[in-house]
């Protein structure tokens, strides 16, 4: 994933903080375990949501225990216990970084993503393919849907997220189970869309620099970053805001029990915020780790 799915730190309240906190260092500590200590940086803020969500629709409580970190083998912090459920997260998160890598390379000849993949990546990547094939077969087909989309230079932003919003989806069919109902499906869907669309719109100078393919720089003019946002801010603004209302919408007809505040504060206000970010932001707003 890509890191846009954050929380708002500051507008937290401290219970909601310290377990949210706790379930990105049970992910973190998961995956050293299943995947080795290395992998450990594909530890991101878009999959430890992932593993709230799955918790809080399945209602499985996430025992919690304080520990020491590998960063800091001093001062205990709560840290969210292994569960099947996280297993799984982990898996499909290992999937993911090995199709980014793939993809990255392909659209950008990054050395640095093609050795991670083949030195770190792919040998755990290929035994959690050998637990979920069927969604494995199935990101790769999207990808290379949208790597199609790519080539035939595709102007519409809903057309060229079609494929990841797809991949999202079939996640939440491996995650959440027989519990998979429509508002879930949806939100799982339009999360994906949201995810790619921001990607887009914080990727575009970089694309543009590299002479790479973006669905904004089909269908505008593009000198530098400032102008572009400040030209098509309505535009823009219109695109980003209808995926997340979307999302909204979809959560407001799913029923939690548990960690309702943490993910409330993630959908009502960090992904708002990331949204408003890259309307007015000339840097990139990428965050990968907490």
């Amino acid at each position: 994933m890509f890191g846009y799915v954050i929380p708002d730190k500051l507008n937290m309240f401290m219970k909601d903080y310290y377990g949210y906190r706790g379930f990105y260092c049970g992910l973190c500590k998961s995956i050293g375990r299943r995947c080795g200590q290395l992998m450990r940086i594909n530890t991101t803020y878009d999959m430890t949501f992932l593993n709230v969500l799955a918790h809080a629709v399945l209602d499985v409580e996430l025992p919690m225990k304080m520990e020491t970190c590998i960063l800091n083998a001093v001062q205990k912090k709560l840290v969210a216990q292994d569960d099947e459920i996280t297993q799984k997260v982990v898996d499909i998160s290992t999937i993911l970084a090995h199709y980014k890598c793939v993809d990255d390379f392909k659209d950008e000849k990054s050395l640095s993503k093609k050795m991670a993949d083949a030195m770190v990546i792919r040998r755990h990547y290929k035994k959690a393919k050998k637990r979920y094939p069927d969604l494995d077969e199935f990101i790769n087909q999207r990808y290379a849907d949208l790597a199609k989309l790519e080539k035939e230079k595709c102007s519409s932003p809903d057309r060229v997220a079609h494929p990841f919003a797809e991949i999202m989806t079939k996640i939440g069919e491996v995650v959440f189970g027989d519990k998979y109902d429509e508002p879930v499906k949806d939100m799982m869907y339009n999360m994906g869309k949201w995810v790619y669309i921001c990607d887009a719109v914080d990727d575009v100078d970089d694309d543009f620099k590299k002479k790479g393919y973006n669905v904004f720089l089909q269908n505008y003019q593009y000198t530098d970053r400032a102008a572009f946002l400040k030209d098509n801010q309505e535009v823009l603004k219109f695109i980003l805001m209808s995926a997340y209302n979307a999302i909204l919408g979809d959560f407001d007809k799913i029923q939690v029990k548990k960690y309702e505040g943490i993910l409330t504060n993630i959908i009502w206000y960090g992904m708002l915020n990331n949204t408003e970010d890259l309307l007015r932001r000339c840097e990139k707003c990428k965050k990968i780790r907490i």
